[in-house]
């Protein structure tokens, strides 16, 4: 319990040190503590090299830092999950489960009904429709109801649309032993075994358009469909998994198209969900400064559909690291937010800058996402133990806060000014996110030579950070 002289102390070291009491606060600023202000949920997968301790330390240390949800690669999918029938494996699900638990984190179920990852098992049953619907449900009852009240949403059918011309993909294990109705029937379910988890349908290719010949367009029918009908689902998931459009002219526009996706679902009442971003270059190109600067600026711009658009709520990124990702495999790379080493990538700080400098309209409210905290009541009796105003702990308070507060600065004029870095890294960005000004190794202070208008500016030395907003006149 702190005591009444502590608060004062911590009153006068907030007088004595200025600005450098918000300087602290701001450097404990992350994506996680940024989305949570905004009312968004951030987050990545967890690798499925996480589940066998096969990363390093960092990793999730990063992870439960940066990110307020997770949702697992591969371990909570059909063939991880029921691997011989009847016969389930949560153990790595429940490893990820407990993990979020112990972080706060929300936690995304995928997935119940998928043509790819099906066990073998299963194809026994392709010509029994009977049989495949009951193999179905088993499934679902027994997932879904397992993780009831743990798993907050889930993508109950993924990727039952075709490439080609929009229609129903036929080559699906369900689509082709039950027919299209195999769709219904899982959200049915799914909605039966928890009726609190939020539903979701979940494609790639979304962000292509929404007229009648686009995947998107085919959705939205379908849809429309299972409103009507009474089907629970919830929410879309757009996977986005994109190229940079110098290499791929298809994604040309694709964060606007996929904003009025979005807003053709709130005529419904469903949310849209950014489910597995990553934005990729071509492989065995060289990636340029000004390349990742272009991927940094276009994840902004699919940020800024879950800031700016009410029905929308999760920004999920398809892995951490470059290092381990599956973008090799559709002859992609450097796709994420993080390089080989783990370092932040632009992108990194164009969706940091991004979520600090977003300032909502006035007339609207995002729609408040955070999870209700279902933990028991801390019953503890209070503490009413005279203050011992003898203690002299306010000198520790300042020198504490002191500490943290060792880095700061402030703008006279053009010139910026250091206080507390050896040798800083300073970074200016846009109100966009977009870098404008870089310089390294500054001692003292820097004349900053950019143009008129309001800026962030992060300073940066060894692992101290501070960030702030600039007018520069």
């Amino acid at each position: 319990m702190m005591s009444n002289h502590s608060i004062a102390g911590l009153a006068l070291c907030a007088t004595l040190l200025g600005t450098g009491l918000t300087s602290a606060f701001a450097a404990d600023e992350t994506l996680r503590s940024l989305a949570d202000k905004n009312n968004i949920y951030i987050g990545a997968i967890l690798n499925s090299q996480w589940f066998g301790g096969g990363l390093p330390g960092n990793y999730e240390q990063i992870h439960k830092t940066q990110f307020n949800i997770v949702v697992a690669e591969n371990e909570m999918k059909f063939d991880a999950t029921e691997p011989s029938e009847n016969r389930f494996n949560y153990n790595n699900g429940d490893k990820m489960v407990k993990y979020a638990k112990q972080n706060g984190m929300r936690v995304r179920g995928h997935a119940l009904a998928w043509h790819s990852q099906v066990p073998n098992w299963v194809n026994n049953y392709k010509n029994d429709k009977k049989k495949l619907l009951s193999v179905l449900k088993n499934h679902i009852n027994n997932v879904v109801g397992h993780w009831k009240g743990q798993v907050d949403e889930w993508d109950v059918v993924n990727e039952a649309i075709s490439n080609n011309e929009p229609q129903w993909r036929s080559y699906s294990v369900w689509y082709q032993g039950i027919g299209p109705e195999f769709i219904d029937s899982a959200f049915v379910w799914a909605h039966a075994a928890d009726p609190n988890a939020e539903l979701c349908y979940n494609d790639y290719n979304l962000e292509q358009g929404v007229n009648p010949k686009a995947k998107a367009g085919f959705l939205l029918e379908q849809v429309k469909r299972w409103v009507a009908n009474g089907i629970p689902i919830h929410c879309v998931g757009s996977q986005t998994h994109v190229e940079d459009t110098t290499t791929d002219k298809h994604f040309i526009g694709s964060p606007d198209s996929l904003r009025s996706l979005a807003k053709e679902l709130a005529k419904l009442n469903i949310k849209l969900k950014i489910t597995e971003l990553d934005i990729g270059f071509k492989s065995g190109i060289n990636v340029s400064k000004s390349d990742l600067e272009r991927q940094g600026q276009t994840f902004r711009q699919y940020l800024d559909i879950i800031l700016e658009e009410p029905n929308a709520d999760t920004y999920l990124i398809w892995g951490v690291s470059d290092k381990w990702s599956w973008l090799g495999g559709l002859n992609r790379q450097k796709g994420l937010i993080y390089d080989d080493n783990l370092q932040p990538k632009p992108a990194f700080d164009s969706i940091l800058v991004r979520l600090k400098t977003y300032e909502p309209p006035q007339d609207t409210v995002k729609q408040d996402t955070t999870k209700t905290d279902t933990t028991k009541t801390d019953t503890t009796k209070t503490d009413t133990t005279k203050t011992d105003t003898t203690s002299n702990d306010s000198t520790i308070a300042i020198k504490t806060i002191a500490s943290m507060s060792s880095l700061s600065m402030h703008l006279s004029d053009r010139t910026l000014f250091i206080a507390g870095a050896t040798a800083a890294k300073v970074d200016v960005f846009d109100m966009q996110g977009r870098p404008v000004f870089s310089a390294k190794n500054v001692k003292g202070s820097i004349d900053l030579k950019i143009a008129e208008g309001m800026y962030v500016v992060r300073v940066r030395d060894g692992s101290k950070s501070l960030m702030q907003r600039f007018v520069i006149k």
